[in-house]
């Protein structure tokens, strides 16, 4: 069963003992260059750069060779080409000089076949010798929260695969749809018009099935899941390193309901509940919903979202991710 270790402070100096710890146990080594994914933000919503920062000096201490990396985005802004995207990292603290490390943004990719999908990840990614993967946990529009599953699927993947995992899915509606009109009031991204019947717009549609689980009649179609092509991704990105250490940490905090893809992704949803730190991944984004919704008394991202957020790790689990069982330890 895998461990997931849980700081409830994580201004503590035992997130770099646990941090150390727990990247010799992960067989990181002396001399390794070790990519560090991220999320540098949007706007205001992103992985805190004194807790990257943090994490980066634990690396440069055991002697790795550490780079920050992500991806340029699918849609129009400053992230969608490498240039905007260093200029955005930099405003939001994210440099060498004051992180420690080389910030790299990848725009190149190389091939890994899926299930539904020829992916395209980060051609930097690929290349090093172990990777550390930091994220900050919130509320999703597609998977009702993005974790490190989120983290992985999407932001290691280039533009095309991202555009992949929206549209492959996209809903097809069939002769049982009453226009009963709840698939236009669930539909995150208003993608959905009803009158005698249900009416999508699939320049709008984002492929999250949210219409597809709330219907009560079955009216909705899809051919793959959302959570089944962004776990396809997610896997896609990690196939590089079958044989190489990576280790996770979800910083679940300042808890939004929206992702960090959002200039404005709003205001804290929740309470804080602290960092998580594991080798698995569907195990610490498991721990992560756990406390979460312990914390708030109920399934809290399917009450923002109207979508399941536990799709994702039974999905992980079924493409042989990792476990979605675990054994918590409090540091």
């Amino acid at each position: 069963m895998p461990e997931v270790h849980y700081l409830e402070d994580a201004e503590s100096s035992k997130l770099e003992e646990a941090l150390e710890s727990g990247l010799e146990e992960a067989g990181f080594k002396r001399g390794m260059t070790v990519a560090v994914k991220l999320h540098m933000g949007e706007g205001k919503g992103m992985f805190r750069p004194e807790i990257a920062k943090r994490a980066v000096s634990v690396l440069l201490k055991i002697g790795c060779k550490p780079f920050l990396f992500d991806t340029i985005v699918m849609y129009p802004g400053p992230r969608h080409i490498k240039a905007g995207y260093k200029a955005n990292a930099m405003l939001h603290g994210f440099t060498e000089k004051k992180i420690g490390c080389p910030v790299v943004i990848s725009d190149e990719f190389v091939l890994v076949k899926t299930a539904h999908m020829e992916a395209e990840v980060s051609k930097e990614m690929a290349g090093a010798d172990a990777m550390l993967v930091l994220t900050h946990f919130k509320g999703h529009d597609c998977a009702s929260f993005g974790g490190s599953i989120k983290n992985l699927g999407m932001g290691c993947a280039s533009p095309k695969t991202k555009r992949d995992q929206h549209s492959l899915g996209q809903p097809v509606v069939n002769d049982n749809c009453i226009a009963c009109g709840i698939c236009e009031k669930v539909c995150p991204f208003h993608a959905i018009k009803v009158s005698d019947k249900c009416h999508i717009s699939y320049s709008r549609c984002m492929g999250c099935d949210t219409c597809h689980y709330n219907c009560p009649h079955g009216a909705l179609d899809i051919k793959v899941s959302f959570e089944a092509l962004l776990c396809e991704a997610a896997a896609a990105a990690l196939q590089p390193f079958d044989k190489k250490p990576v280790f996770f940490l979800n910083d679940v905090r300042n808890i939004t309901k929206h992702c960090d893809c959002f200039p404005f992704p709003g205001d804290p949803v929740a309470k804080d509940v602290g960092v998580l730190l594991s080798k698995d991944i569907v195990a610490i984004d498991q721990a992560s919903l756990d406390l979460s919704n312990k914390q708030e008394g109920k399934n809290f991202f399917k009450l923002l979202h109207h979508h399941d957020p536990y799709l994702s790790t039974k999905e992980a689990e079924r493409q042989g991710m990792g476990k979605q069982e675990y054994s918590l330890e409090k540091i």
